[in-house]
């Protein structure tokens, strides 16, 4: 059955934000909505492919919502004006911080509720921070999180420790003089907004090795922008300092109370989600601090940024199938 694909700017939080929605044709209401939350730089255009690779294969009786960052995106109505860093019409504190954020997500799932009418049973797809991000919204709104059937977490930035001390030592300390970073990053901006565009794709094609046509030529546009820049580094810098040195301990235990959690770490060196983090997730479940109903899968061949490598994308998608598929057919909710 065919898919119906929409892309909306729909204001958030009094922020220009863009959404999209992907249903199939002939269905008006699937009894479950899979809501998907990207990772800093916080753009849901990478991710279009992949939602929809996930709906097709899972079937008439499942749909998709996705959602950008406040403030991140292309264009000055997504992002601001770079000569005007204190818009009147908008709060920059939604941009720039973890807290403002989750509002922002919060808005924009109440916002699909209330579109739904009779609400459907809710399975997050998370990738990177936006983990950090769904773990706050299911403990601060209980009504989602009764709703939530399965939480997916791809590459999960849910707590600050890479398995390298000297780049935590040198991201901390830039995380706490964020002047010098941000300055930097936006000089970086002006002078690839002179640079030809032929130029930077090579650079990004071949040093960033980002092999994705499209996502390339995102990555470029968001490149060019200076308040970009300063948007994606204020709240890059915020998590920084925001995000828990150890697993939240706490937070796991609510949430698989309601619904399980399965989480995929990728190869590496990954300084987000390192597989080490999995490691010690495990030993808290053998320890019995976290329930068991948090489930964790390696993939060594993946990488943090897989999106912009259209031959992994297919991995995480197996994931994401298999793992919605398997709860189905267990339709066990523990109460632990």
């Amino acid at each position: 059955m065919p898919l119906r694909t929409r892309e909306r700017l729909v204001k958030i939080c009094e922020w220009p934000t863009d959404t999209v929605q992907i249903d199939h044709v002939a269905l008006e209401r699937p009894h479950t909505l899979i809501l998907f939350v990207p990772g800093n730089p916080g753009c849901v255009g990478w991710y279009h492919r992949m939602l929809s690779s996930i709906v097709k294969r899972l079937g008439v009786s499942y749909a998709a919502r996705g959602v950008s960052y406040a403030g991140h995106g292309v264009g000055e109505e997504r992002v601001g004006k770079d000569t005007d860093l204190d818009d009147t019409d908008r709060d920059n504190r939604f941009a720039w911080t973890i807290d403002g954020q989750v509002r922002h997500k919060i808005e924009w799932i109440d916002k699909i509720m209330a579109d739904f009418g009779a609400v459907p049973r809710l399975v997050f797809i998370t990738h990177s921070i936006g983990a950090h991000l769904v773990q706050r919204i299911c403990l601060l709104r209980k009504d989602i999180l009764n709703r939530t059937f399965l939480i997916l977490h791809l590459m999960p930035f849910i707590r600050f420790d890479p398995p390298s001390v000297s780049k935590k030592v040198l991201l901390s300390t830039i995380a706490r003089s964020p002047s010098v970073a941000i300055a930097f990053l936006r000089t970086l901006s002006k002078a690839a907004s002179w640079t030809p565009n032929t130029l930077i794709d090579v650079l990004m094609k071949y040093l960033a090795k980002v092999n994705d046509d499209d996502g390339r030529d995102l990555a470029i546009k968001l490149f060019r922008q200076p308040r970009f820049g300063r948007n994606f580094l204020e709240l890059g810098l915020e998590e920084i300092r925001t995000i828990p040195g150890k697993h939240d301990d706490a937070a796991l235990r609510i949430i698989g109370k309601r619904c399980p959690t399965n989480l995929l770490f990728c190869g590496g060196p990954d300084q987000w989600a390192p597989h080490f983090h999995l490691v010690e997730l495990k030993a808290l479940q053998n320890n019995g601090t976290v329930p068991a109903n948090i489930r964790t899968k390696y993939c060594p061949e993946l990488v943090h940024d897989f999106v912009v490598h259209p031959g992994m994308v297919g991995t995480v998608v197996d994931f994401c199938v298999s793992s919605i598929a398997a709860e189905e057919q267990s339709c066990i909710r523990p109460r632990l």
